[in-house]
């Protein structure tokens, strides 16, 4: 889940649906952002430092900026190394363009937006009424949150696609969380929450760009505002208070599962480790990021149709680091995760091996491979190497896809864990 993905996405849009309110008041929006600030303090227990700025943008000015975003230079590296991951992952396929997509689904969807840069809440011009006080809501608890800290520091951090996509969910999630609750949605009652969840889901398949996208796309989109919602919704039952600015999740492992954020029975979060890999040969990197327990489970899943397995397999899961290496043949895939225990690690390489046959239907099991791996080949000559391994005495997965003639060399002595 890149930057680009999680800056401009209007909760608005996708979450419209599920707040059936609307309003007839038609005094302006920077009068509307005024009266409805004192709700959005009471939701989130922060106050603003300022009055929020709240501007207009037209409908081409919104598309300037979408494509503005996706120009700058973070945003296209990002979409490069996550375009070029998932097609060797087989999530995506080949003739995807990633950043020509998200700029259709962006500029069809968003209603308003908050822009750390300027400062400013831009709501689009003609938006209906409903969908205007939806947005408002929403985007006035980021601006606020950015009076606290520093949004755009937040989201630029590049190479980390995991730790970045956790922080994102817990603003968005938040932000989603305190735009129902600030609108009088009686979140507590028994069921309320998961109606939420699903009108949002359903208002999301009901917008064709957004429907026909692939798997790996949506339910990225939507990761924010279901998965980063319910883990505000926890942070809020627990009496986080303003605290969450002060600590955001750093992996979505830790948006996943409450122990792992809080700490299980009073200990310790579960914070991931951070895996550094060697430089290869042959070849030279061209992109470097993490999938994380959530895009693992979303590989998982989109390859086995097999829910249980894909959450089972992906649980334990501790750190990983993708290099994708360009070599004169082709980009590879190296691909090291580590995990919590051994049982955890074997799990994840029973299940990546049963990747294989849906992502390379005419792959064959080679007859040698390293101790503890299976070697596939197939796909157009590729060669797929799995293995089971450890990292410093952490069990781990070695995963290598490389072209014909190009098998980059992992030297696993030389891959160094930080804690």
């Amino acid at each position: 889940m890149t930057r680009s993905h999680r800056l401009v996405v209007a909760a608005g849009a996708i979450a419209a649906a599920a707040c059936q309110r609307t309003t007839s008041d038609h005094r302006s929006y920077v009068e509307r952002a005024v009266a409805l600030a004192p709700q959005i303090e009471h939701a989130t227990g922060l106050r603003f430092v300022s009055p929020p700025k709240v501007e207009v943008r037209s409908a081409d000015q919104v598309r300037a900026f979408v494509q503005q975003t996706l120009d700058d230079s973070l945003a296209r590296r990002d979409v490069a190394a996550e375009e070029a991951a998932y097609k060797r992952l087989g999530l995506v396929p080949d003739s995807v363009n990633l950043r020509q997509l998200l700029a259709r689904i962006l500029e069809r969807q968003i209603v308003g937006y908050y822009d750390p840069k300027s400062k400013t809440l831009y709501i689009v011009d003609g938006a209906d009424s409903a969908s205007a006080e939806v947005t408002l809501r929403h985007e006035l608890v980021h601006a606020l949150q950015d009076q606290h800290a520093n949004l755009d520091s937040i989201e630029r951090v590049t190479g980390e696609n995991d730790r970045s996509a956790a922080a994102h969910a817990a603003l968005e999630g938040l932000a989603s969380y305190a735009q129902f609750a600030s609108s009088g949605v009686a979140l507590q009652a028994p069921g309320a929450w998961d109606r939420v969840r699903g009108e949002i889901r359903e208002n999301m398949e009901r917008t064709p760009v957004l429907s026909e996208a692939p798997f790996v796309v949506r339910e990225t989109l939507l990761f924010p505002y279901l998965s980063g919602a319910e883990f505000a919704r926890r942070f809020v039952d627990r009496g986080g208070g303003d605290s969450l600015l002060k600590r955001l999740p750093t992996s979505t492992e830790q948006v996943l599962h409450a122990d792992a954020y809080f700490g299980k029975d009073g200990g310790k979060p579960d914070a991931p480790t951070t895996i550094t890999l060697p430089t290869p040969t042959p070849g030279s990197v061209a992109y470097t990021g993490t999938l994380g327990e959530f895009e693992i489970r979303l590989l998982l899943y989109h390859h086995t149709e097999d829910l249980d397995l894909a959450a089972r397999a992906a649980q334990g899961w501790d750190g990983d680091r993708y290099d994708i290496v360009r070599t004169p043949q082709g980009d590879a895939f190296v691909w090291v995760t580590v995990w919590d225990s051994a049982q955890d690690a074997a799990e994840f390489f029973d299940a990546l091996g049963q990747t294989l046959p849906k992502h390379y239907p005419d792959a064959k099991l080679g007859p040698a491979a390293p101790a503890g791996g299976r070697q596939y080949t197939g796909g157009g000559g590729r060669t797929v190497l799995l293995r089971a391994t450890d990292v410093q005495g952490r069990p781990a997965v070695l995963y290598v896809d490389a072209p014909p003639g190009a098998t980059p060399a992992v030297d696993l002595t030389k891959v160094t864990l930080h804690e």
